[in-house]
């Protein structure tokens, strides 16, 4: 009796142990993850027999009230996402990181109430990463089977010491835009897009028209709009604002080449008179000047979009140019920066991972195309002309961007298509923003702006160091390296 209850047990050890063994070359095969009709997508918990996955929730980014369209886009996203990962609970917030920016953030992580992942912009990367409000998503960049087809010039804006904090939505480099229809209407040639400062001023007063409400230029004077739009002229002067020197950030931008910046905005108010007669304005003003057709050159990032969609223009009456360099042959260097997002660093490891497939759930992948396509074909609807991303989050020369590309073409007379000298040039000088607290730097050089702009007798030299004191004793000296 014994020794057949002896040879039972030896037999039922073999079996446990060869199942093990084929659970873990099962298991195995999952880790790392696969590139096969997936995607590389590996599962937040591994599968062995019939035992599914854990339970897991994420609460994902859901877009505001006035964005119907983009909330029919995720309604259709978390639909197709749950069909495929079952297991997967997805719950709503409508906290956007625009909403009290890092700040908010922190206390929204304290008190445990954090969507798992947000969308932020290339300014924060230092903040966030600094206080431990980003998670470390190497370990799922590095599996994601599209890396190398990647934006490299955005993916590197979130990298510190060779690991990533962010995925990349997409990224900008800073233009302007032109009203031709003025310029056509005054009998005023337009600029070549190798202009300078000079030439810009000169195109300004040509088509500006105070008595009729017509202004030849407009920059923002008013949010930390203003202090960005600045700091691109602070670049092309040759003033970059901080460095890091003996091991500490230093403020520079109390320079010549400062001075020159402010000198420039002092000359657009005063001298030349081209900027709107209310001149305290921030992006919305402004797009509406440019739509109503008001204003011959704005320094706008989409002013495409704003003269085209809003405003009604004719395609060949809206253009879209480079920044002006300071001078022939110096850079023309304009801000380059984007939409970014970051992953919950509380989250668990099967949240976060649950969330980066998420946010890349539509990336690389047919699903996007079409919802390309539905973008077009919802400005078709409308009548109106769909401009594409000039700096999207897949590199342009990409297999996929050859399908968007591809994509583009069926759609003639929808989609916008760039000037090709204009795309040589646009962001041959792209220069990240300020790396340590660029907004609270924005802000002092708004109010910097606003004194010029109100105050003609202004003392350039005393604001600009005042200023570069301010940002250096309040923000930069706290700066741990």
């Amino acid at each position: 009796m014994m020794k057949t209850s002896k040879t039972i047990m030896i037999l039922t050890l073999m079996i446990a142990m060869l199942l093990a063994g084929c659970s873990q070359s099962t298991s195995g095969k999952n880790e790392g993850g696969n590139t096969g009709s997936q995607g590389g997508e590996a599962t937040a918990a591994p599968e062995t027999g019939d035992k599914e996955p854990e339970k897991v929730k994420i609460t994902i980014q859901y877009p505001k009230p006035d964005q119907e369209v983009e909330r029919l886009a995720m309604d259709d996203r978390i639909k197709r996402f749950q069909q495929q990962y079952p297991h997967v609970e997805i719950a709503k917030s409508d906290w956007h990181y625009s909403d009290g920016g890092a700040a908010t953030l922190g206390v929204k992580l304290a008190a445990g109430e954090a969507p798992s992942y947000f969308n932020t912009y290339a300014t924060e990367a230092k903040i966030l990463t600094d206080n431990g409000y980003a998670a470390d998503i190497t370990k799922y960049l590095n599996d994601y089977e599209f890396k190398d087809q990647l934006n490299e010039k955005l993916l590197d804006i979130f990298k510190v010491d060779g690991k990533y904090y962010s995925f990349p939505q997409g990224g900008y480099v800073m233009t302007i835009g032109i009203n031709a229809k003025l310029f056509r209407d005054k009998g005023v040639e337009l600029p070549g897009y190798d202009w300078t400062w000079d030439e810009l001023i000169e195109a300004a007063k040509a088509v500006n028209e105070p008595e009729k409400g017509i202004a030849g230029f407009a920059v923002a004077a008013k949010s930390n709009a203003a202090g960005w739009n600045l700091t691109n002229f602070m670049y092309q002067a040759g003033e970059f604002v901080e460095e890091i020197k003996d091991g500490k950030v230093t403020s520079t931008f109390n320079s010549d080449a400062g001075l020159k910046v402010l000198e420039l905005y002092r000359q657009l108010r005063w001298e030349h008179k081209v900027l709107p007669g209310d001149w305290n304005l921030e992006n919305p003003d402004m797009s509406n000047l440019y739509k109503q057709g008001r204003l011959g050159i704005i320094f706008h990032n989409n002013s495409l979009n704003t003269g085209i969609n809003d405003g009604g223009f004719n395609v060949e009456d809206a253009k879209i140019y480079p920044l002006p360099s300071m001078e022939k042959g110096s850079p023309n260097y304009a801000i380059t920066g984007g939409n970014f997002f970051v992953i919950n660093p509380q989250q668990s490891e099967a949240q976060q991972e649950m969330a980066f497939k998420f946010i890349t759930y539509d990336y690389f992948k047919e699903s996007g195309i079409e919802n390309e396509a539905k973008k077009i074909e919802e400005r078709q609807s409308k009548n109106q002309v769909y401009v594409p991303d000039l700096m999207p989050y897949y590199s342009l020369d990409s297999e996929y961007a050859v399908k968007m590309t591809e994509l583009h073409a069926e759609y003639p007379g929808v989609v916008y298509e760039f000037d090709k000298e204009f795309l040589n040039v646009f962001n041959q000088n792209a220069k990240a923003e300020p790396p340590f607290h660029a907004q609270d730097y924005y802000a002092i050089m708004t109010n910097i702006i606003q004194e010029i702009f109100s105050n003609e007798k202004a003392d350039l030299a005393k604001l600009l160091k005042e200023g570069s004191e301010k940002l250096q004793t309040e923000f930069l000296n706290k700066v741990e390296l």
